[in-house]
């Protein structure tokens, strides 16, 4: 039997980490057979019950075949490279999907269960370029940013990996079955560490984002509260040497500032999609945001001085490099579309939301609550 599997058997995939049964640089055979001195002591119990640990693996098996999933190790040739490397690297992982996408360039795309219009709309226009660009768009299934980052990719036909805090066999958040039933039949990968059988507990999501962290290259985060999981995830990231990006948001928005904390800290700040792509050396395809799709060419000039922020009329003109008419026009057409309006003798963006942001929870109460989880 694989040693890996047993030792994930007693490592227990419990809400904390066994950081001496994670280390990549560990010998498993070795491991179990002269396990080190400083484990816990029930995480030692475990090891000492061979039979019982033999017992745990053979259900876990069980149930993979039954769900049909793949089960990797870090003995398979499609464990992912990245996480075969990693600071915290994890013994098993179950899988249902495209193994190929463990192989494929990919960024990870996290931020709050309970996004702003602004939180979305960015979310859409990062993540539909990421797809685009060829990029493997990998996040965490949850409410929100999550989804939306998911659905994004399915909308640009392009595949996508969701990481679940919980075992296979049933999806968390329920909400989220019909999109996750989607990834896969679109193409895409559910990955995760727990036994197929486990259900998320509230310590289950930390383990679920150091995966995110370390299986690509770089993170970016799109609004955060300071309470936020998304944190997490990005240092992780930055513990195993990987890139992090962050989007600023507005400085009055809760949802922005552990954004802005993590670019206080040394993330790299993510101005727009195109810059995002060209700091990963990706060549952007059709970057466009869904706001401009179906704009003419004098309405996406506009568009793309007003989304920099609410500035005076002659001066977007002036941007612009319009002829007067012309612009005229394009502004009349933005305005009664709903892209653009006047306020406080400004012309600003209008960040409106989805039918996907109705699906998250709203403020306060379970959402505020299970912001961390994110």
């Amino acid at each position: 039997m694989d040693p890996h599997l047993l030792l994930a058997a007693a490592e227990g995939c419990a809400p904390g980490l066994v950081r001496a049964l994670l280390d990549p640089d560990a010998d498993a055979a070795r491991m179990l057979a002269d396990p080190p001195p400083t484990l816990p002591p029930a995480v030692a119990l475990r090891l000492q019950a061979r039979e019982a640990l033999r017992a745990t693996v053979d259900r876990w098996l069980a149930d993979a075949a039954t769900l049909g999933l793949t089960v990797l190790t870090p003995a398979h040739a499609s464990y992912p490279e990245p996480l075969r490397r990693a600071p915290l690297r994890p013994l098993v992982l179950f899988a249902r999907g495209d193994l190929a996408l463990l192989g494929a360039r990919g960024i990870t795309i996290v931020g709050s269960r309970t996004p702003t219009a602004y939180g979305i709309a960015a979310t859409e226009d990062f993540a539909t370029a990421c797809a685009r660009a060829g990029l493997v768009v990998w996040s965490g299934l949850a409410l929100g940013i999550d989804a939306i980052a998911h659905e994004c990719a399915l909308a640009a036909s392009a595949p996508t990996v969701a990481v679940l805090a919980g075992g296979l066999a049933e999806i968390y958040p329920r909400a989220n079955q019909d999109l996750a039933e989607r990834i896969v039949a679109g193409g895409g990968l559910w990955l995760s560490e727990a036994p197929p059988r486990q259900r998320a507990a509230r310590g289950h999501f930390p383990r679920r984002n150091r995966i995110l962290a370390t299986a690509t290259t770089a993170v970016l985060v799109i609004e955060a509260g300071l309470a936020s999981g998304s944190l997490h995830t990005a240092w992780f990231a930055a513990e195993a040497g990987n890139a992090v990006f962050a989007v600023p948001g507005p400085y009055t928005s809760p949802r922005s500032r552990g954004c802005h904390q993590l670019i206080g800290e040394g993330a790299q700040l993510a101005r727009d999609p195109e810059d995002l792509l060209r700091c990963l050396d990706v060549l952007p395809r059709d970057c466009a945001p869904p706001a401009r799709h179906g704009c003419s060419a004098d309405e996406v000039a506009v568009l793309r001085v007003v989304e920099a922020g609410p500035q005076p009329e002659d001066l977007v003109f002036r941007e612009s490099r319009l002829a007067r008419e012309a612009f005229v026009r394009a502004l009349h057409a933005l305005t009664v579309r709903g892209l653009v309006r006047p306020i406080g003798g400004l012309l600003a963006p209008v960040f409106r939301a989805s039918s996907r942001a109705r699906r998250a929870p709203p403020s306060g109460g379970d959402a505020a609550a299970g912001e961390h989880r994110s």
